[in-house]
Parts: C-alpha cells; structure tokens; sequence
C-alpha cells in the first residue's frame, strides 16, 4: 500500500548544488538583480520558505521487507533505510529535481539504500535483487540533469545503489600510463591520487566536484578539457562490470583487432545492463606550462569560421569556450559584480571596440598545455587564425580567472529558481556548418513561445568542444517562472529546443546523457533493428528489467 508520509530533514537544503558554505544568492550581484527586475518587471526578491519537512512517496511495508531480505543476505553490507537517506538519493539536479523539491508534492523514494564498498559486494547485491526482482537505481555523485535517478511509480520493490565507498585507487602503472579506480570515486580524488605521482586524468566536466568516473563512463561524459585530453570514451581502456547475472569485463588494450568489443555497449548504458564498478584509464604528466589566449570577434559566425580552420590544421586546444553575442553581454553584466570574471567589462571597452568596430562583441577563450615552447607556438598560431578572421588578442586575464572560478558557476542557480526565474541548460552537437544556424533557429522558435516570455526571454549560446568535423553548442534559457504551471513551461521550452535541434541535425545529447527527459527523442532517432539488438542485450543481461528502469531504450 502506497503512502505519503512527512520526513523531518535538518539539512533542508540537501537538494542544492555543492557545499553550502561556496553557494551564491542573487543578493550579491545586486546589478544582475536589477537587470531581472527591469526586464520582468518583478522584484524576485524573495526566495521559497525554508524547508523543515518533506513529504515523500513510499510503502513502508514494502521497504521494510526489502531491508530484511538484504540484511539477510548481504549482511556485510552497509544498508540504509531511514526516510531522511532515502530522500536526499531521490533526487539529481535537473531544473525539475529542482521544481520538485520547492514543491510540496510527495517525493518518489526508494525502500532501502545500500552502499557496497567493491565490486563483489556489488555483485552480490544485484544477484540478490534479481532473485527477488527488485528494481535497481545506482547513484554516483547526484549531479545528472537529465534525471537519471527517476524512480517508476509502481509497488515494484526498489532499492538505491550508492557506489561512494566503491573509491578506491586499485592500481598506478606509471611505466603504461593507466590507472585503474572504483567506479565510486569522485573527480577531486582521482587527480589528488594522480597529482601527488605527478599526473592528471584531464577529465574536467562541469561536475567534477561532486561526480564519479562510473557516472561518467555511464553518461559518455566530455570535460572542460576534452578538445585535448579527449572525452571519457577515449579515455577508458577497460571497464569491469557487475550485471545481474553476473561479472562481465570489456576492453584491455587501447587497440586490439579481438574481434567485437563490448565496450562501447556499457559507455553511456546509464546502469541499464550493469553497473561500471572498475575501470582503467589513460593517464597524462601534468603540463609544465599553460598558455591561454582570449580573443573578441565581431559575430558569432567570425569565431565559429576560426575554431573550425583552428581545428582542421590540428591544433586542438586543450581548452575551447566561445561565447556569443547575449552571453557575452550577460558575462560582462556578471562581471561587474565581485568573483566571476572580474575584468571583462574592462578588457571590452567601448572604445576598444568602437576602434575595431565591432557592436555585439563575441569573446573567445582557449588554453593549450604543454612545454612552454609547443604551448606558445600553438597560441601563436591560433592568434594569426583568429586575426584573419577578424578577431583581437586581449591578453590572458580572463581567461585565467574562468579557468579558477569554473567550478563554482552552478552555484547561483538553486537561488534563481527559488526567487521565480527559469534558468535552464541544453546541449547537443552539431557539425560545423550548421553551429550558427542552429543557434539562430533555436533563438526564432524560443522568441513565439509564451512559456519563454516571447522577447523577454534571454537564450545565451557557446561552443565549448571542438572536433576535426563538428562542434557542441550549448544553451542557457532564462526567463520569469509562470507560477502554478512551473513544469509544464519547462516541458514546452525543453520541446522547443530539443525538437529544434534534432530537426536540424543535432544529437539529442552531447553529455549530459539521456535519462529520463530525453528518453521520447533517444527512441524516435534509434532505428527498429538497433532497439532490437539492444533488448536482446538487455535481456540477457538483465532479464527481469531491474536495472535503472525507464531509461534509454524501451523496455519490456
């Protein structure tokens, strides 16, 4: 019997971004503020009352039963099942994940949370839940956005798996440059273990403080620096994995010819055959030197022409941000206030602008790594490309001061969205002479949406990864909520962009995977005879459909 029932949290913002002390609220950018009102016409001075209870969605007679089935079998096992543990996994950090906890509707939870510290113990977990068919979630660092954690509304029994003490560095071969980590382990453990030997991973995603190198493989993830170290695809060599039907390992050489490979079947599987519960990975020396260059362009097509001739000479940066006309407004309105880019505003002056006559300026930030003598020779070239297409060297500043703050621009949003702004991020992949124009079709159709507020709506765009054929754009949408229709905006204007951009020839995803909300498009653009090679899979390797159910492909 399904009940709703109060939990009493003392960490009431456990559904937020990061750690608390690093979050940001709207109060400290008082000119940003300004700009929101004067736009909206609203003060969006007042956040959601703070929470002291939530109420969740459960059936304790199930869940109480699922635990004694555990702990009678998995014993060893950490197992966890009160209410407030159940919560705080429920959710990721998706704009919706957001929604639902300002909400006061009950919140899905699991019966138990289980938290295996190695691969047999997750395998034996899973054998366990197969037998008695009970429903699986793996839960890495919470960070998805495209809520991947979603439990189904059914009486199905349902467990959360969280892999943080699965963390382990299992082995550093420095003669091969691989490294072989629990799927557990967060991003600032990996390169503290690799620093300290004098190397890096390169793996730098939006997440990286508080994701894992499962929940990378698991969602096919790019970094920050992906254009030169390469995306987590092309980092992994080996992966072991935990089905319910037992073990399964793919890949051990960079390059073989043994037939099939299996690998890529798990790399962005989102836990719906197994569980990644070790990888190897390639491992670089730390770069002896960084050299970033910071150029301003005319338009947005002026910079794309240049990262592309950029790119198809094969000079990949190791870091590429491309910002376009509005989002670079927005980043000198940002900067105006104290942290974020603190100089932008002065770099792009008026005058120096008028001097070059550009109107709507587009910066651009690349870093390449290396010896100083390859990464100055590389900025030099780039800067000769950049100049001929029209765009000007303003020094490194900025983009020294981006790559210390980076991680910390997620963390105004929660404040956003609690004050009534919609603030939301999309993203794909498109080849090179379609970026633009793609850019300017999503504008069009966001500005006939009254769920985007029409001309008041603000779509900022950048390219933040470059291939030889292709880039990816990336999207942030901000406008006023519509109160008491919160998600049903969010569901339009996510249909807008996301048909806009298959439509016109992008990917549904670039990294920030499938999940649950890009599920509907995943299946229209995969073919018949794929989806039944992958059920087969699927099948086999997870007859009863426990794995992480509603994702991906569609199951029986």
């Amino acid at each position: 019997m399904n009940t709703d029932m109060t939990t009493t949290n003392s960490e009431s913002d456990w559904w937020k971004w990061g750690d608390a002390y690093k979050r940001k609220s709207l109060t400290d950018f008082p000119i940003l503020h300004q700009f929101l009102k004067d736009r909206w016409n609203q003060p969006f001075d007042h956040t959601h009352p703070l929470k002291s209870s939530f109420s969740i969605h459960t059936n304790e007679e199930r869940a109480a039963n699922v635990y004694n089935i555990l702990k009678q079998q998995v014993s060893h096992v950490r197992i966890e099942n009160s209410l407030s543990v159940r919560l705080k996994k429920a959710l990721g950090k998706s704009y919706p994940d957001v929604l639902s906890a300002l909400s006061d509707d009950p919140i899905e939870v699991a019966d138990v949370v289980v938290f295996p510290k190695n691969h047999d113990e997750i395998l034996q977990v899973l054998k366990v839940c197969l037998e008695h068919k009970i429903l699986i979630v793996p839960f890495g660092g919470g960070s998805n956005v495209v809520r991947a954690f979603s439990l189904p509304k059914n009486d199905l029994p349902r467990i959360v798996i969280d892999m943080s003490l699965n963390n382990a560095l299992l082995n550093l071969d420095e003669t091969n440059h691989t490294a072989i980590f629990g799927g557990g382990i967060y991003g600032p453990a990996i390169e503290k273990h690799l620093n300290a030997k004098g190397y890096t991973l390169g793996h730098f995603p939006q997440s990286f403080e508080y994701s894992t190198l499962g929940g990378w493989l698991a969602t096919r993830s790019a970094g920050q620096e992906s254009s030169g170290y390469g995306r987590i695809d092309e980092i992994v060599i080996s992966m072991r994995i935990a089905t319910p039907v037992g073990e399964i390992s793919v890949g051990n050489y960079e390059g073989d010819a043994e037939g099939i490979n299996l690998k890529s079947v798990f790399l962005g599987s989102e836990a719906s055959l197994g569980i990644i519960t070790e990888a190897k990975v390639r491992i670089h020396p730390l770069p002896q030197y960084k050299s970033w260059l910071v150029a301003v362009f005319p338009s947005f097509q002026h910079g794309v022409d240049a990262l592309k001739q950029l790119v198809q000479k094969d000079i990949f940066p190791t870091v590429a941000r491309f910002s376009d006309e509005l989002e670079t407004e927005y980043l000198k309105l940002v900067s105006s206030e104290v942290g974020v880019l603190a100089d932008v505003k002065s770099l792009i002056s008026n005058i120096v602008l008028k001097l070059k006559g550009i109107e709507k300026p587009t910066i651009m930030m690349v870093r390449f790594d290396g010896t100083q003598s390859e990464a100055e020779l590389n900025r030099k070239l780039a800067a000769s490309i950049f100049e001929k297409n029209k765009g000007f060297d303003i020094g490194d500043g900025i983009g020294k001061k981006w790559e210390h703050s980076r991680f910390g621009l997620p963390y105004l949003r929660d404040d956003l969205v609690e004050r009534g702004v919609f603030v939301d991020t999309m993203e794909t992949v498109v080849p090179w002479d379609k970026v633009d124009a793609l850019r300017k079709k999503v504008q069009a159709n966001l500005l006939m949406s009254d769920a985007f507020g029409k001309e008041k709506g603000v779509i900022l765009a950048h390219v933040s990864h470059v291939y030889t054929s292709s880039a990816s754009i990336y999207f942030t949408v901000i406008t006023a909520q519509q109160k008491g229709s919160e998600y049903q905006q969010w569901e339009e204007i996510k249909n807008i962009v996301t048909n806009t951009i298959v439509s016109e020839g992008g990917a549904v995803s670039h990294h920030h995977s499938i999940g649950t909300d890009h599920r509907k498009w995943y299946l229209e653009k995969t073919d018949v005879l794929t989806k039944k090679v992958l059920q087969n899979i699927k099948s086999t390797l997870d007859p009863h459909h426990i794995m992480n159910p509603g994702k991906l492909f569609d199951e029986q």
